[in-house]
């Protein structure tokens, strides 16, 4: 629609709403049916109207007409107590008893709808007069009377919790003389979201939050923190635990980032606040029935722990808070739910929405915070050494992470392979995409919690303690990134990955420690292992050959740590774990990864600069892979780079090997004699001439010299031996060729242009 248009439109509406509204005025000369047209247009358009249209006039025909047409009447007497700016006590007092008598005895047809229209008229009216008391006792009568209809109760839940927060933020009564009318709002409201279990507990603290923060503003400073010190007083007398935890803790997290001023008193306030937070936080944690409300205790710490001070966790006991948190964020049916959500997973409408409402729980919503909640207790337990089973509590937790992380690498897996390869309708194809989105939420948020913890053990704990006294920790640490490698290789490039690899990178060092050696060995074999082949069934195709693309992901993973580590590993696990699971990869005609490619043959060039026992017997095999994988599937770039550096690294060890390495290449390029081999077998030449860089630091240069003489002679044409030339003069005038030899390739050089007279 165009901007004229919408223009048009504002001008009709704004006619017809004016037309309505004298027609209103002059309701006794029209019929019933026109009224009500004219009445439910304003009703419509009611938080728009001129705040001016609602003269005395106008209220006093709303007022009469009341009985005819309560519906529309009720939604414009709301509005004028809310948006109204003309004291007018009389006909406030009027339309008030016109609500209340509609709150308490409607019966129409759309008695829900009215009802909630005249709550909001209702509760508005709090804190702007003299009648708030009165206003407060309808409001407890009123939710009392409801909550004997479970139908009208459910409808108006919202609604009521908005009230109830507003009439608590506003009232003129919080004060010593007629605090008793807040504390019996305080104890309905308490009793009303305890019936919603952890859900009304929710609503509870964000009602809390939203009091603290009108009162914590209020002019003057002086009043604000009477009325916070009232507020609070309220507090401290609530039987229910958590109740008074969830108000506790709304009361804290709007403290600590008030935007109010923080005076001594407020400071003060805050601390009183904290100290009773975790006492009430001790105390829940020490009965018997604490995991029952795991989601409750875990709601609330992560949001006021991570800014509390230290000095109040002296007594807390953090080994049962630790469990009451790893329980909740792996398997409450409001958090990762034990990876239910993906377990099975099928393309259809169903799957989606449920996925869809479980990413929009409240507690889903904090996983950011209950895991760094985590990674502070655990930092807390292993610095302070206050209690003997803290490293096992942490291992257990480690654990917990390791079997979730495997279940949803398996559920991933299968769903991806399912429908890989399955034929879908445009319907069943948008559908998976709506899958995919909403998955991704849920296992993006699984990695960015994981590292957050892993971080505490591996990082955050001082001189790296963390991954000493933990048993098993740094293994737990790296099979864990391995199973989520699939989540890890899905995000772009610095998607908030530093704290991944500052984890990463502290695990590693502290495996590569020469005490740590060995578990570094038997973690890699176990590994590689997985990805070995059975010589116990009749199907020859390799191990590697059948994994999915999620599967190849954890393989990348290992691929990955084994260049970082090669220097450490045994030869024994190289040769036996390592290489005979990444062999098929490196003789790949058709890439089906190409990062776990390019890793593989990484791993290989890393064994040759490490100088591994294998390297002799490899360097034939690996040399020929080489060969055979160009043009397709490597370029020549990679080729070029793989073979030199090779060579490079067995002249380090054995010219004669070298040579003998050399030599293959040699053969192949005098096999391509057909004219149609003719480019081919210009790209391996080219790789050959750039191996007299590596062979100049020994005794078979003057060979290589030999055979590239020979075969720039057998070239076809001028032009090709002049290309050749300029390679040749590029490669002996740069860096690499041998000091000592560098007058010997100089004049072989000269002597060459000289043969072929160019």
């Amino acid at each position: 629609m165009s901007q004229t248009e919408k223009t048009t439109d504002l001008r009709e509406i704004a006619r017809q709403l004016s037309d309505a509204y004298q027609k209103t005025l002059q309701s006794s000369t029209l019929n019933d049916q026109t009224v009500q047209e004219c009445l439910n247009l304003l009703a419509k358009y009611s938080d728009d109207l001129p705040i001016s249209w609602f003269s005395h006039d106008f209220l006093d025909q709303l007022f009469s007409l009341k009985d005819r047409f309560m519906g529309p009447i009720i939604a414009l007497l709301s509005t004028w107590l809310r948006r109204g700016s003309e004291v007018d006590v009389n006909r406030h007092e009027l339309a008030l008893d016109i609500l209340y008598k509609v709150l308490l005895e409607y019966k129409g047809d759309d008695c829900l709808s009215v009802q909630k229209e005249a709550w909001l008229g209702w509760v508005s009216a709090v804190g702007k007069g003299t009648k708030d008391a009165k206003l407060l006792k309808g409001m407890i009568s009123i939710i009392e009377l409801y909550n004997q209809d479970p139908t009208r109760a459910s409808y108006m839940s919202e609604s009521i919790d908005a009230g109830l927060a507003h009439a608590l933020a506003q009232t003129n009564t919080m004060n010593d003389f007629e605090l008793e009318h807040c504390q019996k709002l305080l104890d309905l409201y308490i009793s009303h979201a305890l019936k919603k279990e952890f859900h009304g507990l929710c609503s509870l603290m964000s009602a809390t939050e939203h009091i603290v923060d009108i009162r914590s503003r209020e002019e003057p400073q002086t009043r604000a923190e009477a009325d916070l010190y009232t507020f609070v007083e309220l507090t401290f007398d609530i039987k229910d635990e958590y109740a008074q935890l969830a108000i506790l803790a709304g009361i804290l997290r709007t403290l600590y980032f008030n935007i109010g001023k923080n005076t001594k008193k407020v400071v003060k306030l805050r601390k009183d606040v904290e100290k009773a937070f975790m006492d009430r936080l001790c105390i829940s944690l020490n009965t018997m029935d604490v995991m029952i409300h795991q989601d409750i205790v875990s709601y609330f710490t992560s949001r006021c722990l991570i800014q509390m001070p230290l000095e109040q966790f002296e007594d807390v006991p953090l080994s049962q808070l630790l469990k009451v948190l790893v329980s909740s964020l792996l398997s409450s049916p409001f958090a990762f739910d034990d990876g239910k959500p993906l377990s099975g997973l099928e393309n259809t409408k169903d799957v989606v929405e449920k996925i869809n409402q479980l990413v929009d729980q409240p507690l889903f919503k904090e996983i950011g915070r209950i895991s760094r909640t985590m990674a502070k207790t655990i930092q807390l337990l292993l610095s302070e050494k206050k209690d003997e089973s803290a490293a096992l509590v942490v291992q257990h937790v480690l654990e917990r992470l390791l079997g979730f992380s495997y279940n949803l690498f398996i559920d991933w897996n299968q769903f991806v392979t399912k429908y890989s390869t399955k034929r879908m309708t445009s319907a069943e194809n948008s559908n998976y995409k709506d899958l995919e989105t909403c998955a991704w939420t849920l296992l993006k948020s699984t990695l960015f919690s994981f590292m957050v913890i892993l971080k505490a053990v591996a990082v955050d704990v001082p001189n790296g303690q963390g991954l000493v006294e933990v048993p098993h920790a740094a293994q737990d640490i790296i099979s864990i990134f391995a199973n989520l490698n699939f989540i890890s290789q899905h995000l772009p490039q610095g998607a908030g990955l530093q704290a991944y690899q500052d984890t990463l990178t502290n695990t590693v060092a502290y495996l590569l420690q020469k005490e740590n050696q060995c578990m570094l060995n038997k973690l890699i074999s176990a590994a590689f292992k997985e990805y070995s082949h059975s010589s116990y069934v009749k199907d020859s195709t390799y191990t590697v050959e059948l994994l999915s693309i999620v599967q190849q992901t954890r393989l990348l993973f290992f691929t990955d740590l084994t260049e970082q580590v090669m220097k450490n590993l045994d030869d024994k696990v190289l040769e036996e774990n390592i290489l005979p699971a990444i062999y098929p990869v490196l003789k790949w005609k058709r890439i089906e990864n190409r990062d776990l490619y390019e890793s593989a043959h990484t791993v290989v060039i890393n064994t040759f600069l490490n100088e591994k026992r294998i390297s002799h017997e490899l360097a034939g095999v690996y040399a020929k892979i080489l060969i055979d994988n160009f043009p397709e599937p490597m370029n020549l770039d990679q080729f070029r780079y793989g073979f030199n550096t090779m060579v490079q690294a067995l002249c380090e060890m054995d010219d004669a090997l070298a040579w003998h390495t050399v030599d293959q290449l040699i053969e192949r390029v005098y096999s391509l004699e057909q004219e149609k081999d003719l480019p081919l077998r210009t790209q391996y030449f080219t790789a050959l001439i750039d191996l007299l860089r590596p062979l100049s630091l020994g005794p078979f240069f003057r060979s290589i010299l030999d055979v590239v003489e020979k075969l720039t002679i057998l070239q076809e044409t001028k032009s090709m031996q002049q290309a050749t030339v300029k390679i040749l003069y590029d490669t002996i005038s740069g860096p690499g060729i041998s000091d000592m030899r560098k007058t010997e390739a100089v004049g072989w050089y000269l002597d060459l242009k000289k043969k072929l007279k160019l």
